[in-house]
């Protein structure tokens, strides 16, 4: 059975572009374009892995983590938190609350690639 991840990105570019490449890599993927969609859409899809965006609107990549973190059957659920910025006071709170990896916007899809490989514990 394939790992499932879940896309969470505001930019439909984006977005489609890291479905396209991870499915064709044999995950499944399921995408969402805030927050509150993933949110919404989480006991159904149950992903093994999260990457979001940071800045989208209604609900944000830290405050989804959160949300995420606080429920027992999706707590331990890794995330890689993609945005084009990224300040101290950003990474330590996302390191506090569960981030395994920051990728900075813009970005190549082999570094996704690899982050994922290193979470799956899979070879490259």
């Amino acid at each position: 059975m394939s790992k499932r991840i879940m896309v969470v990105e505001d930019s439909e570019v984006i977005q489609e572009m890291l479905r396209e490449e991870l499915i064709e890599a044999g995950y499944e993927v399921f995408s969402a374009y805030n927050g509150f969609e993933a949110l919404r859409d989480l006991e159904e899809f149950q992903p093994d892995l999260i990457i979001t965006d940071i800045m989208m609107p209604k609900l944000d990549g830290l405050r989804l983590c959160e949300a995420i973190q606080n429920r027992i059957e999706t707590r331990d659920t890794p995330f890689i938190f993609l945005s084009s910025k990224f300040d101290k006071d950003t990474v330590e709170r996302g390191k506090k609350i569960g981030a395994r990896f920051f990728v900075a916007k813009p970005f190549k899809m082999d570094t996704i690639k690899d982050c994922v490989n290193k979470i799956f514990g899979e070879e490259p």
